[in-house]
């Protein structure tokens, strides 16, 4: 369908996906695959992480081996739903701050010199945190690759 819309052949569509997929950083669909060997109890040991960690796959479990072992930072989902909470916090405090900012603008209420200064403190500094605190938490298991490879160089590893 697409290669006729765009009267180009099915080939042509399938060259331009592969391409696209293989660019993207956001998946590690386009890794390469590595087998290993696991005795029974190793499997079983794989299996415990996977139930405790949430992992849906060893590919997801082993990834996250791999990044715990060159000191990334890898959450339990208690952990990673607690960061998420904490992100939400702060993006609430945050338009607070705003409203009481938009107030005294208006006249609204007074706030003495260094109360301004606090305040636009703090409208720099909890967007800043917020941010960051998203990107720690959107680089989780497959969305961490950008993370991996960033910092796995080989002074890192």
């Amino acid at each position: 369908m697409l290669a006729r819309e765009f009267e180009v052949t099915r080939s042509a569509v399938s060259q331009i996906k592969t391409r696209e997929m293989g660019s993207s950083t956001a998946s590690t669909t386009t890794g390469k695959t590595v087998g290993i060997r696991l005795s029974k109890t190793e499997i079983a040991a794989l299996e415990r992480l996977k139930d405790r960690r949430g992992y849906a796959t060893n590919s997801d479990a082993l990834r996250s081996l791999l990044r715990l072992a060159v000191g990334l930072l890898e959450f339990e989902p208690e952990e990673a739903r607690a960061l998420a909470g904490i992100q939400t916090e702060l993006h609430k405090i945050g338009v607070n701050i705003n409203q009481i900012a938009l107030a005294a603008n208006r006249g609204k209420t007074d706030l003495l010199q260094n109360q301004w200064r606090e305040i636009n403190e703090l409208r720099r500094v909890l967007p800043e945190t917020r941010n960051f605190l998203k990107t720690v938490v959107d680089e989780q298991r497959r969305k961490g690759v950008r993370l991996y490879e960033k910092y796995s160089g080989a002074d890192h590893v």
